[in-house]
């Protein structure tokens, strides 16, 4: 099994502020902005709130104006409603990052970890707000294990009209991913990827064995984890979407089995 770390949702650059971790825990992954999408940010609520509404309160800046549909991918919140009958979970990806999956082998079997740039909440005089202390973090939301891979455009513009990626013009090197089973999951220090007092959100702290070898984590260059106390630290390539994750000795395997075990069982 090979595990892909992937970015997914708001961040510094598309749609410029961070996912919220609401109050009650949910890390709830903001989808950014498309304006090929025919999903309106207004058309998608979570537990009967629209993410206008959520996105509004957190950054009233936002300019739905020039950004008012958005790219809701993946797509595996339970708690969204008025989803067509036929909807099932799904990831969609193209271009350079789907060549860097295909190159590293993902396939059937293969399991993403999602995650994004969060930042935590609060609720003051009736409005959602960022909690102003709380720093803006690389924390991972949900998982996915690929049932099926779908390469065929007018395929996913037939049988998956809901999906993003089913909207012509196509994408390059097209495809997405059908869930086997996935999962998001509220907030848990286990799930948080920056390292603890980081100001770079784009330094992790991750298991000692990371460092160890027989594991390898692509798009890294020659930049590799160092063992830092009973830990090892990463200062991962900035803009990496897929960072696949691989071992190449049984040990290995079992402790990258092990800690995504661990992961999945916050859903």
């Amino acid at each position: 099994m090979k595990v892909i770390l992937s970015r997914k949702g708001m961040d510094s650059e598309s749609g410029v502020m961070a996912s919220p971790i609401l109050p009650d825990g949910t890390l709830l992954s903001l989808p950014i902005p498309d304006r090929k999408s025919k999903k309106r940010y207004e058309d998608i609520q979570y537990k009967g709130q629209n993410y206008r509404d959520i996105i509004t309160q957190l950054y009233p800046e936002f300019d739905f104006e020039s950004y008012p549909t958005c790219h809701l991918d993946p797509d595996i919140y339970e708690d969204i409603d008025n989803r067509p009958n036929d909807w099932i979970p799904a990831f969609g990806q193209w271009g350079v990052p789907a060549t860097h999956l295909d190159k590293s082998f993902v396939d059937v079997g293969d399991l993403f970890l999602f995650y994004g740039m969060f930042r935590q909440t609060e609720i003051q005089n009736d409005r959602l707000t960022y909690t102003k202390v709380a720093p803006i973090r690389h924390i991972i939301y949900g998982y996915m294990e690929i049932g099926e891979v779908i390469k065929d455009d007018q395929k996913i513009a037939e049988k998956y009209n809901w999906h993003p990626h089913s909207i012509a013009p196509f994408y390059t090197n097209n495809r997405i991913y059908i869930s086997k089973r996935c999962g998001t999951f509220n907030y848990d220090d286990s799930l948080v990827l920056t390292q603890s007092g980081q100001p770079n959100r784009s330094v992790w702290q991750l298991p000692s064995f990371f460092a160890e070898k027989g594991i390898a984590i692509s798009w890294q260059g020659h930049t590799h984890p160092v063992i830092k106390s009973d830990s090892s630290v990463l200062k991962t390539a900035s803009r990496g979407q897929e960072f696949v994750i691989t071992t190449d000795t049984k040990e290995q395997e079992k402790n990258l089995s092990d800690w995504v075990k661990d992961i999945i069982r916050h859903k």
